[in-house]
């Protein structure tokens, strides 16, 4: 027995060191993320439980990335599984029974509708779409500059119809690697309706995902989901083409953005702040060795924490308020978006599942 246990442990040393002395995949940055701020301490991050209260609109998508509504009113959403369905009302504003509206096959994320009446999406698979009122999918744009388009995220679409898009990550598909790596992969896209062409705009953003037009259209938001922040890139005036930070240190990681009438900006946030994460930026040895391990291995370190989250920005970027969940009944929140007196709640896989939406009480 004695043998057997000094043999067991002669060839658990001997992987770790094989474990070690292997390459990691990827070469880390040193960053060190900012303190990220308090929910205990007065202040717009104040846990409340404004989200608790959720009502529950429909699980006909399991996970409701985006959520955008027709002129009519109607609630249209996407699944991880490519289909996209609408959701009608009654007079009384009550939810009815989910609508298989169209099957992208693929994954779509971002969903909004155009002057015309098309549903444009940001398909995560295929790319930039456009889907007519029968349900018919057109690929408008998968490549820019000879180069394909990884992974269309969220989008926004301005009054001349211009396209603004984000295209995540070089890397293709959400991974720990990156996150370990802490390197920008992402890229903020335009997409030109009249002639049928996409530009990159931005490049070197850490996880680009959440876009959004200002009210003016004179800036548009790009979220950088892996360093806490919005990035703002002008489209007009004196510092058109250029770049520069809307708000920083957030308390968790932003994910999809949206507008209301008021030209404040919604935002979800997926998962609060993960220590170990942050801990891991601040030390490349740590994060290579991470990096090393199976995927399979690593998804529960970037697991969304249950605790659903979203937040309320103004025009200039001065946080108005937070919404919280602290129970978890309503976590892994992607995108919060205000429509008739209503927050509208949507979830990406490893969240809770379906649609839900909270009055819009201050």
């Amino acid at each position: 027995m004695c043998r057997w246990g000094l043999s067991l442990l002669a060839v658990l040393v001997l992987g770790i060191l094989v474990f070690l002395l292997v390459p990691s995949p990827i070469k880390p940055a040193k960053w060190s993320a900012p303190t990220a701020p308090s929910f205990e301490e007065a202040g717009p991050w104040k846990q409340n439980n404004k989200l608790s209260s959720a009502q529950f609109v429909t699980d006909a998508p399991q996970f409701p990335e985006f959520i955008t509504f027709d002129k009519e009113g109607q609630l249209y959403t996407g699944d991880s599984d490519g289909k996209i369905y609408k959701v009608p009302f009654d007079a009384e504003g009550n939810p009815q029974k989910a609508q298989l509206f169209a099957d992208t096959k693929g994954t779509p994320n971002g969903l909004i509708f155009d002057a015309k009446g098309d549903l444009i999406v940001t398909d995560v698979k295929r790319g930039l779409l456009s889907i007519n009122p029968s349900g018919s999918v057109e690929v408008l744009a998968d490549q820019v500059d000879g180069k394909p388009i990884y992974l269309a995220n969220e989008l926004d679409i301005a009054k001349d119809g211009s396209i603004y898009f984000s295209d995540t990550s070089n890397y293709g598909s959400v991974t720990f690697k990156e996150i370990a790596e802490n390197k920008p992969h992402g890229r903020l896209l335009k997409y030109d309706p009249k002639t049928k062409q996409t530009t990159v705009l931005l490049e070197g953003l850490y996880f680009a995902n959440g876009v959004a037009l200002s009210a003016d259209e004179d800036f548009v938001l790009v979220a950088e989901s892996y360093h806490y922040q919005l990035t703002r890139y002008w489209l007009k005036g004196p510092k058109k083409g250029t770049s520069d930070i809307f708000v920083d240190n957030l308390a968790g990681f932003p994910d999809n953005i949206t507008r209301d009438d008021q030209g404040h900006f919604w935002i979800g946030i997926f998962t609060t702040r993960i220590s170990f994460v942050d801990q891991m930026h601040s030390n490349p040895w740590l994060a290579s060795t991470m990096a090393k391990l199976p995927e399979s291995l690593l998804s529960g370190a970037s697991a969304p924490a249950k605790r659903g989250l979203a937040m309320e920005l103004s025009p200039q970027g001065e946080l108005i308020g937070s919404w919280h969940d602290p129970e978890g009944k309503l976590y892994g929140v992607t995108t919060a978006v205000s429509h008739n007196g209503y927050l509208y709640i949507g979830t990406a896989p490893g969240g809770s599942k379906g649609v839900h939406r909270v009055f819009l009480t201050k």
